[in-house]
């Protein structure tokens, strides 16, 4: 079990690591359209609320033509652990356990487990260092130089 301070920091590292690679990826896509990062269709276009994932994920593949399978599953893995993060906190408490402080949040894949937290965020930290390190590769061999300001 996780307790609820923990899962707090746990949910805001796992969020804002998922937002950089989101960011990576755009910057590779505007890269290889463009030769360059174009600000206004970042910003009006990849960086819109409904320029989904699904969709930055579909373009990249595209990019990639010599897809890197496991680095493609490993990215898909981490937005699956990320929705874990963003979405689930419906918590439950058995009749029995009236004097805990929290009750397990539910798997939406298996409701009659709990999720285990723990696990997912060592699972994210552990995959997310190559997945970034892949796309920055990626994005400077487009062409493409990241600044360190």
């Amino acid at each position: 079990m996780i307790d609820k301070e923990t899962l707090s920091k746990y949910r805001a590292e796992v969020i804002v690591k998922f937002i950089n690679i989101e960011k990576i990826i755009n910057a590779i896509i505007s890269q290889h359209y463009f030769k360059r990062v174009v600000l206004p269709f970042y910003l009006e276009v990849l960086y819109d609320e409904y320029f989904t994932f699904a969709l930055r994920r579909r373009i990249l593949e595209k990019i990639i033509k010599d897809t890197n399978k496991q680095k493609v599953e490993d990215l898909n893995r981490l937005n699956t652990i990320r929705n874990y993060f963003a979405h689930c906190d419906l918590e439950i408490f058995e009749a029995s356990d009236k004097e805990k402080k929290c009750g397990k949040i539910v798997d939406p894949r298996a409701i009659e487990k709990a999720i285990d937290f723990n696990r997912l965020y060592s699972e994210f930290m552990q995959k997310e260092r190559g997945v970034l390190e892949y796309l920055i590769g990626l994005y400077e061999s487009l062409g493409g130089v990241l600044s360190k300001e």
